[in-house]
């Protein structure tokens, strides 16, 4: 510490520059004073002895020669005191001119020590204080005065005492402080950390005597820092956890940082692997995509919501959707991607869009399935009419047959339209698919040809399903004949059986599924299998990959719709050139295998005399059914519509055994019209007849239990067994499977 000029500096220590100046000053006129007056009284001194030694002198007129008469002794005296005066006034300058260069040394540290934002403080080795800073009261709120009465070490965080200590014990041991961090403090209460950095003052020995602590306040830079450490956790918390890829690439497609959501998305497990990939040649599927984003980029320096195709690691394809924007460093421009994988969303859109399609096509095929239901209906009732005029074997009733049976290829169609759209009636059974695939065995090799050799795998334990069994037979030949088609060089089919649970894993990747216990049907082919883009759409209507005239497009959306239909789910695996795999899984039930029920006998005669209601709008089929009713016995009352049907009930006077109604007319559609004549006649058997699928007249309440229903189009002796039955059955219900080689077209089932 550099000495004070005076007390008030060392007791003080706030001594200002200015005023430190002024007290030299005042100083050293005093001290000229005192010398001035030193030299007089020197001068009167020797003036003194001079008249004591030479008394003589006194009273002599005084001229230039006086003094060389003096004596040698006298003027050797008077030489000496001159001497000493002037040797008196040169200290005086050399002692001024020292302290000026303290004083100026002083203001100068004084100068630092009041303006440095460092605390600088001297203290002893056993830690007292012997100097403080006025930037300590600035800092830490205390005055010099309240410094020197307490300790250095009193004002330290306890937590940080021992380690000050140890330091300080340090320095006195090796003679070197060591610099540190500690906190302080204020004098308010709240706590400060100091960077200190201590030197070590030794005395004329060499032994540590002081030491020159300088203190720097970082607490704003240690509450930044840790802010900024908290704010890096937290950004790389985010882009580490993101459920996005966040990478960061250079202009040459070198990666240079990725995140682990985007390392997961693309398949590689190993940490760092995938910094070793270059983006264009390694990610893009398509390099013309690559381009397209870079040439972008280069034009705009950002790009947003692009969507790409990339390939993962094990060679597999996803759709991104990228939004990118450019970062300078230094002398490079890299840029920074969002990547989300909407793989998921685009497979889901397409399912959307093709069951807008399906959808669409169902209420298409629904619409129009009552008109051409009851066109198909004339058609066919008129040529068995017809053909009841001809001889066998002519070429007119050859004509007729062939008219016939293209009526009922038409009636085929119909319900295929209707099935992959998912609006024909099924007839649900407990069946097991063992059994129904075993009684097919016979019949596929013929299907598929002998150059295709034929596999099956049942798992003899296997699960029931509730199902239509003539659907899920024409979906097995469905998948057959498609497979046939795939392997025109022959292969192996194989059909298999099993059964499994779906778990919550398989229904996140396969949208569409509902987690259970379910029996698998899966139809194996080694044929030329198919590419992700032809996967997409093959259970869309009318899409086919066959020649022209060698599909309709039906085949594989028939069998969606039959699964989907029955509760199911279907999923297919492909690669191109090997082969495709299609596995069906229904819902598994507990409920045993129904047994067949005996066939019922249809009646010995449909003839009859009873009187039937015939109510239809469609004026054709109209006709056509009261011709059927008069050929056969009856006494038939038409009308055109519920209002008609109402007016004529009211005015017959005599029983109507049976009312035969369209459903859906104009006006007062079949139900309603039912329950206004029940109670005018009470006996009244009804039965329903509708071309509308069993979605559409759902609404009507024909479906419910207990009542009946025939849909067209129908033949005669289907429609005058059923008439026969519910005239026969009294309050019985009966329902018509088969007749002998007549489709199965009426009867509600229970």
């Amino acid at each position: 510490m550099i000495p004070t000029i005076d007390g008030r500096a060392r007791a003080g220590n706030r001594m200002s520059p200015q005023t430190l100046s002024m007290d030299f000053r005042k100083m050293e006129r005093n001290e000229w004073w005192l010398w001035s007056a030193t030299v007089v009284v020197t001068l009167l001194l020797t003036a003194g002895l001079a008249s004591f030694l030479l008394p003589g002198l006194v009273g002599f007129e005084s001229d230039e020669s006086t003094f060389l008469f003096l004596p040698q002794v006298v003027r050797g005296l008077l030489g000496l005191v001159l001497i000493f005066d002037i040797y008196t006034l040169f200290q005086q300058l050399k002692i001024n001119r020292i302290r000026r260069k303290l004083v100026q040394r002083e203001e100068l540290f004084k100068l630092i020590s009041e303006n440095a934002a460092d605390l600088i403080a001297v203290v002893d080795m056993q830690g007292n204080r012997i100097y403080n800073s006025l930037s300590y009261e600035r800092v830490l709120g205390y005055s010099p005065e309240e410094l020197k009465s307490s300790s250095s070490f009193e004002q330290i965080h306890p937590e940080d005492k021992i380690r000050v200590k140890a330091a300080a014990e340090e320095a006195r041991r090796t003679g070197f402080g060591r610099p540190m961090e500690y906190r302080i403090r204020h004098k308010d209460g709240s706590w400060r950390v100091l960077e200190s950095t201590a030197s070590v003052i030794r005395n004329s020995n060499g032994e540590p005597e002081k030491m020159v602590i300088v203190n720097r306040d970082i607490t704003e830079r240690k509450l930044a820092a840790e802010a900024f450490q908290r704010s890096e956790t937290s950004f790389r918390s985010i882009v580490g956890d993101a459920p996005y890829g966040i990478f960061k690439a250079n202009l040459t497609g070198k990666f240079l940082m990725v995140n682990p959501a985007l390392e997961k998305m693309l398949g590689y497990e190993k940490q760092g692997e995938l910094l070793t990939v270059n983006l264009a040649t390694g990610i893009y599927r398509h390099q013309a995509e690559y381009q397209k984003i870079y040439d972008l980029f280069l034009r705009d320096q950002h790009f947003k919501d692009i969507e790409v195709e990339w390939k993962r690691k094990d060679g597999t394809f996803l759709t991104v959707k990228c939004s990118g924007w450019s970062v300078k460093e230094e002398s490079s421009t890299n840029v920074e991607v969002f990547a989300e994988d909407v793989t998921e969303r685009r497979v889901l859109e397409r399912q959307l869009r093709m069951a807008q399609k399906m959808e669409a096509v169902g209420r298409l095929s629904g619409g129009i399935a009552h008109d051409f239901n009851n066109l198909l209906g004339v058609v066919i009732g008129y040529i068995q009419v017809i053909k009841r005029t001809l001889v066998p074997g002519q070429p007119s009733y050859e004509y007729a047959e062939e008219i016939e049976k293209a009526g009922q290829r038409a009636v085929a169609l119909t319900r295929q339209l209707l099935a992959f759209s998912r609006q024909q009636v099924l007839e649900p059974v407990i069946l097991n698919l063992n059994t129904l695939v075993s009684d097919m065995e016979k019949m596929l090799p013929r299907l598929i040809g002998e150059d295709i050799q034929l596999n099956l795998m049942l798992d003899p334990v296997l699960g029931q399903v509730k199902a239509d069994l003539g659907q899920i037979e024409q979906v097995v030949m469905n998948l057959a004949v498609n497979a046939r088609d795939a392997m025109p060089d022959g292969g192996k089919l194989t059909i298999q059986t099993a059964n499994t649970e779906l778990d919550a894993a398989f229904t996140r990747e396969h949208p569409g599924s509902i987690a259970g216990h379910y029996v698998m049907l899966a139809v194996t082919d080694t044929g030329t299998g198919m590419d992700p883009e032809t996967q997409v759409q093959i259970f869309e209507p009318f899409f086919t990959t066959k020649g022209r005239d060698k599909g309709t497009g039906l085949g594989l959306a028939t069998v969606y719709g039959v699964v989907k239909q029955s509760n199911g789910y279907i999923a297919v695996e492909s690669e191109k050139g090997k082969g495709a795999l299609f596995k069906i899984y229904l819902p598994r039930i507990e409920e045993s295998v129904a047994t067949k029920s005996e066939v019922i006998q249809a009646p010995l005669t449909v003839r009859g005399s009873e009187t039937i209601l015939l109510v239809e709008d469609a004026e054709p089929l109209r006709m056509l059914a009261q011709l059927f009713l008069k050929e056969n016995g009856y006494q038939v009352l038409t009308a055109a519509d519920g209002a008609e049907a109402e007016q004529l009930a009211g005015r017959t006077p005599g029983p109507i055994h049976l009312l035969l109604t369209d459903v859906v007319m104009p006006g007062i559609n079949g139900r309603v019209l039912a329950e206004r004549l029940a109670p005018l006649h009470p006996g009244m058997k009804v039965l329903f007849m509708s071309g509308y699928t069993d979605s559409f007249i759902a609404g009507h309440g024909v479906l419910e239990e207990g009542n009946h229903l025939i849909h067209k189009p129908f033949t005669e002796q289907v429609l005058m067994v059923k008439i026969r039955e519910l005239l026969d059955a009294g309050k019985e219900t009966k329902e018509i499977g088969s007749l002998a080689g007549t489709e199965v077209i009426g009867g509600r089932r229970k």
